[in-house]
């Protein structure tokens, strides 16, 4: 009941630390020669980290990111190699392998700075598949990944994923206001949050807009229009439900209010928002980073791939006849800083 209770927590107050106890912990029948494989201490990552390696015999190493997942942790300045060099030392992990290697999760490149592991603890740290249910068959190519091992895919799947866990919260905010000033109107507010997130999340890529707010404005200005027309033609008062109108804008900008950063490839809008009213980090949210396009100092650049290889979205492709990397898409890149933080030249740049 307990870890029903956790699950429960962590899934629908995602945005919220949930903490799993850190360590190191055995997956199957693992050995001195087994690998080991690190993850953050956000209790849902570990229940889906745990459960994609079954059938597995490895060693799982959780490092202490304050209960938070590893992609805001690392983006958060809190998911660091720091942390990842604590658990080490913490585990006495040198004591329990005969090698000296660690698996990192992709996701946690913005974060954690590879070089500084090895020279702090001897351990060569890599940087894993993007999907922990990928890293059997990483395993068994050899640690070699594929390009779909590579990218993570903002697609249907992930938005549903994350459509009540990420709203959940604000609904409830929502509940309580409701509650206390109009209180007849808790089911009709019900029906059109959820109606407006399930929307926006389910027709994301089709609804027209540049951003999740201006997707979000549109989205609602689609539904009051066909809504006052029906007054119109049933009622004969287009306005006859004005304040419902006003709600159904306030709903869909909470339900868009950081759409783009959450289920889609695209800059943050809550963080621009954030960063143009001064503040340049916010707990573990965001840290202090640039929002801008992607840039490269060819001087510098050795055509080494390390940015190709850890870039979620494929903003990177081939290097060119002088051998310096080329974009393949640079308006894919979300700024997540990634490539900057692996560059061993320290050739790229967020601007």
């Amino acid at each position: 009941m307990k870890a029903l209770i956790g699950w429960i927590v962590a899934y629908f107050f995602r945005w919220l630390p949930h903490s799993s106890p850190t360590g190191l912990f055995p997956v199957g029948r693992p050995d001195e020669n087994s690998p080991v494989i690190v993850t953050a201490n956000f209790s849902l990552t570990v229940k889906r980290v745990k459960k994609a390696l079954e059938g597995q015999n490895l060693w799982l190493l959780v490092a202490n990111t304050d209960g938070i997942n590893v992609w805001c942790a690392a983006g958060g300045g809190i998911f660091t190699e720091k942390r990842v060099i604590d658990a080490i030392k913490i585990a006495e992990l040198a004591e329990k392998v005969a090698h000296l290697e660690i698996l990192l999760p992709a996701l946690a490149a913005p974060g954690v700075d590879v070089q500084e592991i090895d020279a702090e603890t001897g351990f060569r740290a890599r940087f894993g598949p993007v999907y922990a249910r990928d890293i059997p068959a990483y395993l068994a190519a050899g640690e070699k990944k594929s390009e779909g091992m590579r990218r993570f895919e903002f697609d249907l799947t992930h938005r549903l994923d994350m459509l009540v866990s990420m709203n959940f919260p604000i609904y409830l905010l929502g509940v309580a206001v409701v509650l206390i000033f109009a209180r007849q109107t808790l089911l009709g507010y019900s029906i059109i949050f959820w109606g407006a997130v399930g929307f926006m999340y389910a027709f994301l890529n089709v609804i027209p807009g540049k951003t999740g707010w201006g997707q979000a404005f549109f989205s609602a200005a689609a539904a009051t229009a066909i809504w006052s027309t029906v007054d119109w033609f049933t009622k004969g008062d287009a306005f006859l439900h004005w304040g419902w109108f006003f709600a159904v804008f306030v709903i869909f900008f909470l339900a868009g209010f950081d759409l783009a950063g959450i289920v889609s490839a695209r800059k943050s809008d809550a963080e621009l928002l954030m960063h143009r009213l001064g503040f340049k980090s916010f707990g573990s949210l965001f840290s202090i980073k640039e929002l801008g396009g992607i840039g490269m100092d060819r001087e510098k650049c050795t055509g080494c791939k390390t940015c190709a290889e850890i870039c979620p979205v494929g903003v990177f492709g081939e290097p060119d006849e002088a051998r310096k990397m080329a974009f393949r898409d640079d308006k894919a890149c979300f700024a997540c800083g990634a490539c900057v933080k692996q560059c061993p030249e320290k050739a790229l740049f967020l601007s």
